[in-house]
């Protein structure tokens, strides 16, 4: 029996979009730049596998990438009505679409609203443009403040992406950023942390000995800046690294720290349902192949079993500020007598709560969460 069995069908898609301007030298996702004359297979092809998919209807949609609006007005019109023309969205429906200010314009965002697009979450990582020319982007700070506001335009939600922790980055550097969010009066924030992730050109560097992590106590101090920065906004940490106003969360991306199932379409994209994790083809030339010859270009199908389950609830519940659901714990088997002694030993030190039913981190917790889950977690 599925470990699934008895939740409720999956309510949200993603859809991926792999290609960008260039490849960013921090950037470990399923991205490849360039390859313009591909792209309208690809649509093709996305669009087939869309498809064959549930009708819906669905809660949440999500286009990711890469750079969706990378693509060509056309075929984002393509793409975007033949979506539409599928799939059915629930009453009161998140759709998002990722953007990047350096191939974002009125025109593609017009598009995107016309066809009901009502969220976009732009990758602006940073207003200063020596930070951005070192994390490799192609736009400028101008070119960020210009799609914000377009975007502001066009739909009725906007979140903005910012990266902190670069070696070369101070406090003063991090609350130009911060600003952004009052200046614009935008309610969602998503501010992550520098990381040296294998396969990067950042990660190579790294190894080499050009660049370096920045101290664990400057981490911190940054992490804690950055909270009450926003906070002062009027921003709340719902997530290690998500604010948003009351009601302003991203729902999508709560469905997979809830763990929630969810369909995927598009090269590389994971869907998890009904306790099997499917990745499909992560090159997309091969990915066009395997549709467009009638398979379903899967490259990987794992079942993710209790254990794995039961590993995923703690470190992505204690992401969340609702934290972990000891109900969901005791059904994946980890009984309170094991985790219940060693929480009131870290809520005695100030870094849990155990309250309503649940384990959440708090604020001093919040700094060392990857030492607490690990310590929390079963051996």
């Amino acid at each position: 029996m599925a470990l699934t069995a008895g939740m409720p069908p999956a309510r949200h898609l993603y859809i991926h979009v792999p290609y960008c301007v260039a490849k960013c030298p921090y950037c470990d996702f399923n991205s490849i730049a360039g390859r313009d004359a591909e792209h309208a297979a690809y649509v093709t092809a996305l669009l087939i596998e869309v498809q064959r998919l549930p009708r819906g209807p669905y809660d949440t949609l999500f286009i990711g990438g890469g750079t969706p609006t990378l693509l060509a007005p056309a075929l984002l019109a393509r793409l975007l009505s033949g979506l539409r023309s599928h799939l059915d969205l629930a009453e009161g429906y998140e759709w998002t679409c990722e953007a990047n200010p350096g191939s974002s314009d009125a025109e593609r965002f017009a598009l995107m609203a016309e066809h009901g697009v009502n969220r976009l979450s732009l990758g602006v990582q940073s207003t200063q443009d020596r930070l951005l020319r070192f994390l490799g982007r192609v736009h400028s700070a101008h070119d960020a403040e210009v799609a914000i506001a377009l975007a502001k335009a066009a739909v009725p939600r906007v979140s903005a992406d910012l990266i902190m922790g670069l070696p070369d980055q101070g406090e003063d550097d991090l609350l130009a950023d911060l600003a952004l969010y009052r200046r614009h009066g935008l309610e969602h924030a998503s501010v992550y942390h520098l990381t040296y992730e294998p396969g990067t050109e950042f990660h190579a560097r790294r190894a080499r000995g050009e660049l370096a992590d920045i101290s664990v106590q400057q981490s911190r101090r940054l992490f804690d800046f950055a909270w009450d920065a926003l906070e002062g906004q009027g921003l709340v940490a719902y997530e290690t690294s998500n604010f948003a106003r009351p009601g302003q969360e991203s729902r999508h991306n709560l469905g997979y720290w809830r763990q929630r199932d969810y369909h995927a379409a598009g090269a590389g994209a994971v869907s998890t349902l009904e306790g099997v994790r499917t990745t499909r083809e992560k090159h997309p030339e091969r990915y066009i192949e395997g549709i467009l010859a009638g398979g379903a270009a899967i490259w990987k199908s794992e079942v993710i079993g209790r254990r794995e389950q039961l590993t995923e609830a703690w470190m992505l519940g204690l992401r969340l500020a609702e934290g972990v659901s000891v109900s969901r714990l005791e059904a994946l088997g980890d009984q309170a007598a094991r985790w219940r002694p060693l929480g009131e030993a870290l809520a005695r030190e100030g870094l849990v709560h155990l309250h309503d039913g649940r384990i959440r981190l708090t604020r001093a917790g919040r700094i060392v969460q990857d030492e607490v889950t690990v310590y929390l977690m079963p051996r």
